[in-house]
């Protein structure tokens, strides 16, 4: 591979404002040309890098997202299919041009708080699916019997999702498991209800805008 070559990007991002910037600082670079079509790099937002990815693969290309979901379930769902960069939508330009570059050439550009939380969803047991249901309803503020009537199961059924949640969180109780599972990103803020927020006692988090 020549590295006098151009660097064939494509911009795919939900948010117009930001697709935008992206191809105004891209097409600022001498080494970069802006195609709808055969890109090296695709530029994109989590949700839609997730679809990209899916088993309808759109492009068959590196990707890079730019999002302001830092959450450990998308991180570990885009190292999961194969994302090859992940960078906070408060990157500054200049970071997100030195990550399309090394992507195309192979490499990966993974942000170090990224990485931070990589590293510990690798150390965790992850909640299952079943169980991220119960978290959520948990946030709600339900109790044991109201959950089991919303997955139609046992209450001691219900007890045991609930258990095995404290005990991969490593919380004591509800609210701490619901603070344990709001700092480390494993839930999803639409998933938050008042109840919620009383238990964890904190706000929610702040939304990132690019520079």
């Amino acid at each position: 591979m020549f590295r006098d070559e151009k660097i064939h990007v494509l911009v795919d991002h939900a948010n117009p404002l930001v697709a935008a910037g992206l191809e105004a600082a891209f097409r600022a670079q001498a080494d970069f040309e802006l195609t709808d079509s055969d890109p090296s790099v695709v530029v994109t937002d989590c949700e839609t890098g997730m679809r990209l990815m899916g088993p309808e693969r759109r492009y068959k290309c590196r990707l890079l997202v730019l999002t302001d979901d830092e959450s450990e379930i998308s991180i570990r769902r885009a190292v999961e299919l194969g994302i090859r960069g992940y960078l906070p939508l408060a990157s500054s330009v200049e970071s997100v041009v030195r990550a399309v570059r090394c992507i195309h050439f192979g490499g990966t550009a993974i942000a170090p708080i990224v990485m931070a939380k990589m590293a510990v969803s690798l150390r965790s047991r992850p909640l299952t699916d079943r169980e991220q249901e119960v978290l959520r309803l948990v946030m709600q503020g339900l109790p044991d019997k109201a959950i089991a009537r919303r997955l139609e199961r046992s209450i001691g059924t219900a007890k045991s999702h609930v258990k095995a949640i404290l005990t991969k969180l490593d919380a004591s109780c509800r609210a701490e498991a619901i603070a344990v599972a709001r700092r480390r990103g494993l839930v999803r803020d639409e998933w938050a209800s008042t109840a919620s927020e009383r238990a964890a006692g904190r706000d929610g988090r702040e939304v990132l805008m690019m520079r």
